[in-house]
């Protein structure tokens, strides 16, 4: 469990009662300290984007692990839910795969240290959780993410790459790309595309 943060806003809080019986305000420093906290911890432009994704939608999935064989395509539905009051979203994925069921978990968050989106992904294909971060371009409407997780082929760590692109309030994508088993140039694997269900 990760409790730095919340640790670290703990005690600027005492600090800042012990101050309050003792003396009418912080020291500048902790001040600034306060002030650095309290922006961390601010929702954003970006925050308001990603809850825009709130709701039900309805997925086409396209896929392709092999390149020697043709794309194949499912559908699945996705559940999309704020968090924390607006700091992270969660994403519930149900669907077929492959002919067998798919489930999947992800939360994703804009850190506000960093400025990069970030993300985990969870699924009952796998034990392993994959991490990604994601930087937007100019228009901020589209995120490429750099993704990771282990390799059940080599036990090794792997690296992907993702796009997202917000089309509009009802309709956004998801591609996925990376180096197939033996290959040596990425190429696309899977697609999703996101309608909001009416």
């Amino acid at each position: 469990m990760r409790t730095s943060s919340a640790l670290a806003i703990v005690a600027m809080l005492a600090s800042g009662v012990a101050l309050a019986a003792d003396a009418p305000q912080m020291t500048a420093d902790q001040k600034a300290m306060m002030d650095k906290m309290m922006k961390a911890a601010t929702p954003g432009a970006q925050h308001a984007m990603l809850a825009k994704l709130a709701g039900e939608w309805t997925c086409t999935v396209k896929y392709q692990m092999d390149p020697a064989q043709p794309w194949q395509e499912s559908q699945s539905t996705a559940t999309v839910t704020t968090l924390m009051d607006g700091r992270y979203v969660q994403e519930t994925d149900s669907g077929q795969m492959g002919g067998m069921p798919f489930t999947g978990m992800g939360v994703y968050g804009f850190d506000n240290v960093s400025g990069k989106y970030v993300s985990t992904w969870i699924d009952n294909m796998g034990t392993g959780i994959e991490t990604s971060v994601g930087t937007p371009d100019a228009s901020g409407k589209v995120i490429t993410w750099s993704s990771t997780m282990n390799d059940p082929m080599t036990g090794k760590p792997m690296k992907s790459r993702m796009v997202t692109t917000m089309i509009d309030d009802n309709h956004h994508t998801l591609e996925m790309f990376g180096i197939p088993p033996g290959g040596k140039k990425e190429m696309k694997r899977m697609s999703i595309d996101y309608v909001r269900k009416q």
